[in-house]
């Protein structure tokens, strides 16, 4: 069976744009759940209704709804391109529902679908509709909701306000929902809805964005460590494999995240484990401070089977790395400010699981015990850990 990792990233194999309609976005999203997860979903679907009919007694059917006035158009052809929009965010769909105002529903933003070359019109196979959503999904969802377990009724019979948008790219309509997304009333794109619009722009629409490129190519490399990145509003971050963390994806260049997937394919083990937040940060830290060197893949290789015998190259928060690591700073810690007068010496030894503190542990560490080539120490501390207090091996 294939891994988490490559399911998930085979979302990003498609060249073409992908449509559903709204009925099977729903379903698709939902069924991507454990079972226990999809019985809570459909539970709170049914909550959210029940609250959206307490709060509006006089709606009893939706045409009762007071929504903007503009291009109407039926629910059933309002189509979702799945390359094009994020995730599917159930909560925020069942937020919208619950807390419903007639005068915020905004029109639902589409454009006419394009066909494989991006230009000209494109019907989907075994669809109707001629305009795909670009923005808006969570209200037409909503809506859609409202339509079919509130009213009962419908959805190609029952209209929607839509905005038509008119553009000959595809690249164009992504680059307005990346950079449309405002405080305004909207949710708004997380780091990971930003980073896999990247991605689809490049393979998708075949966007030059460099920006964009980056992303792609760093995919590309964690694809290849059988890495991917995703967020806990997805379910997935405790997968094998699974990068919650997207500071560190963000912030380095593609080439540090390329040392980073091979370092973490060669300490992942059998068993599988999702990579740890200080793992992510400490390890790129360190591929950054170590530019200079130019490590090899072998050395890569090298320092993480090196890392692996001294402690299983775990960074977890309650790993034996942190403890020994906070030992360490504790013991120097005491002798540092020994003798110091109170007035001057600080009321509490403060210690963080963070690249300044982790870094420096392991800096002295492999400069005990590792053979291969270390770079200069680029963390301003005084913290030295005492050759005591580190691994022996």
């Amino acid at each position: 069976m294939s891994s988490v990792a490559k399911k998930w990233n085979l979302q990003y194999s498609n060249e073409d744009s992908f449509f559903v309609d709204l009925k099977d976005r729903l379903t698709n999203t939902i069924s991507s759940f454990v079972f226990t997860k999809q019985k809570s979903i459909n539970a709170a679907i049914n909550v959210a209704c029940d609250k959206f009919i307490k709060s509006h007694p006089t709606k009893k059917k939706f045409e009762d709804l007071d929504l903007c006035e503009a291009i109407m158009m039926p629910l059933s052809d309002i189509l979702i391109d799945v390359t094009m929009q994020r995730m599917l965010d159930i909560p925020w769909v069942l937020y919208i529902i619950g807390n419903f105002r007639e005068v915020q529903a905004q029109p639902i933003q589409v454009y006419k679908v394009l066909g494989n070359d991006n230009s000209i019109s494109y019907y989907p196979a075994g669809k109707g509709g001629l305009y795909a959503s670009w923005d808006a999904q969570h209200t037409a969802m909503a809506l859609y909701i409202l339509c079919v377990y509130v009213f009962k009724q419908d959805p190609s019979k029952v209209m929607v306000p839509v905005v038509i948008y008119k553009v000959s790219k595809k690249a164009d309509i992504r680059e307005n929902f990346v950079s449309g997304n405002t405080k305004a009333g909207k949710k708004l794109l997380d780091a990971i809805d930003v980073y896999m619009q990247q991605v689809f722009g490049v393979r998708v629409d075949h966007s030059n964005n460099p920006v964009w490129v980056e992303s792609e190519k760093k995919q590309r490399y964690l694809e290849e460590a059988d890495l991917f990145v995703t967020h806990e509003k997805f379910g997935n971050t405790n997968e094998t494999g699974a990068i919650s963390r997207m500071q560190e994806i963000d912030h380095y260049d593609s080439e540090i995240i390329r040392k980073f997937s091979l370092y973490a394919a060669t300490v992942m083990p059998a068993a599988g484990r999702p990579i740890a937040s200080q793992e992510i940060e400490i390890m790129c830290a360190w591929f950054d401070m170590s530019k200079g060197l130019e490590y090899t893949d072998e050395e890569i290789v090298d320092l993480a089977t090196h890392l692996n015998d001294l402690f299983n190259a775990d960074f977890h928060e309650q790993s034996e790395f942190w403890e020994k690591a906070r030992t360490a700073y504790k013991n120097w810690w005491d002798k540092y400010w020994d003798g110091v007068d109170d007035e001057y010496r600080p009321d509490h030894m403060s210690f963080s699981k963070n690249w300044r503190n982790g870094g420096t542990f392991m800096y002295h560490q492999l400069k005990k015990t590792w053979n291969g080539r270390l770079p200069e120490l680029n963390i301003n501390t005084p913290f030295k850990p005492a050759a005591k207090d580190l691994y022996n091996v």
